[in-house]
């Protein structure tokens, strides 16, 4: 009897995973969206582990406390850290858990300092090996990265999101921004960090998520509509973390062939690319079509279907569309 119950839910565990696999890996038909460089405000994403939070702060009593656990300490108001040299870069932002086609990625404009500037004044001329960078927001949420990735030149502390002052719901008055990350290394509502010696991960990390959380290549498709004459125009973005996209290909026939897109913005490190091709329907009905990114160092978007858990998820975003 056993042997037989074990049995069964053996088979039934290996039938859930092949249904959620072909779920997962089937062409779903096409959600329109506009393919916009900027993502405004209230159509970015958010996650949360409390997505309700909305701490009450006071932009006059804020402080930023930053500490070393050999000692040094120093803490920082919201002025202060907006005199500190400024900058104002473009970064996209994805939840690693983003399933194939998701909408949890966004781009903006953000104003920010350098992460290393103020870092740097704690440690001084400590050796800096084996250091970790711990970040802890309001909402009780916490994540970790290496010291070196915490003072990266594209390491940042932002408190602007498109000309204006952080939203509520992302992290006002101060967020992190860390190069080639899922979301889930980079706090929110951010009010201390801690350097220390310790093997310290994070909320997520603790629950089995990756660790170092690098960014997947990953490509969307936004769009499919006639534009006259027998043609339709696709769009999409295309993302691949810390390096720029090199180019994205669509196919409307199963993978057999590919169509070279046209990028509409340019490419860069850490922020997504929007793209355009013109596409002519063979005929009528149901086509499925498909995309795929490769990045400046010709490393390919992985075409192997995997769920998010635990390292981002994997796969060619494929869409049905009815001509």
């Amino acid at each position: 009897l056993r042997r037989r119950r074990f049995l069964t839910m053996s088979i039934a565990a290996v039938g859930v995973y092949v249904i959620n696999d072909w779920w997962r890996s089937r062409a779903k038909p096409l959600i329109q969206r506009v393919t916009n460089f900027v993502t405004p405000q209230l159509n970015f994403f958010s996650t949360s582990i409390n997505p309700a939070f909305r701490p009450s702060i006071s932009e006059e009593t804020f402080q930023l406390e930053i500490h070393h656990e050999e000692g040094r300490r120093i803490a920082l108001s919201l002025a202060e850290i907006r005199r500190q040299p400024r900058l104002q870069q473009h970064r996209t932002l994805v939840c690693i858990g983003n399933p194939v086609g998701g909408a949890s990625v966004g781009n903006a404009l953000w104003t920010a300092t350098p992460l290393s500037l103020l870092l740097e004044r704690v440690v001084r001329d400590q050796d800096p090996s084996g250091l970790r960078v711990v970040f802890y927001g309001l909402d009780g949420f916490y994540s970790s990265v290496p010291y070196p990735v915490a003072v990266d030149p594209d390491s940042m502390l932002a408190y602007e999101m498109n000309g204006r002052p952080l939203p509520s719901r992302h992290g006002y008055p101060l967020r992190v921004l860390l190069p080639g990350r899922y979301g889930m290394k980079q706090p929110r509502w951010l009010e201390k960090i801690v350097i220390t010696a310790s093997d310290e991960s994070g909320y997520w990390e603790k629950r089995g998520w990756s660790d170092s959380a690098l960014i997947n290549p990953l490509s969307r498709i936004d769009s499919a509509k006639p534009i006259g004459s027998g043609l339709w125009k696709v769009t999409g973005i295309a993302f691949c973390g810390d390096k720029a996209v090199g180019s994205v290909e669509l196919s409307a026939d199963g993978g057999e062939t590919w169509k070279r897109t046209r990028l509409t913005s340019s490419a860069q490190r850490h922020v997504w690319t929007t793209w355009e091709v013109d596409w002519r329907p063979s005929q009528n009905g149901e086509h499925i079509l498909a995309v795929k990114v490769t990045d400046q160092d010709s490393r390919k978007q992985e075409g192997a279907f995997d769920g998010a858990f635990a390292s981002g998820s994997t796969g060619l975003h494929r869409v049905v569309v009815k001509v």
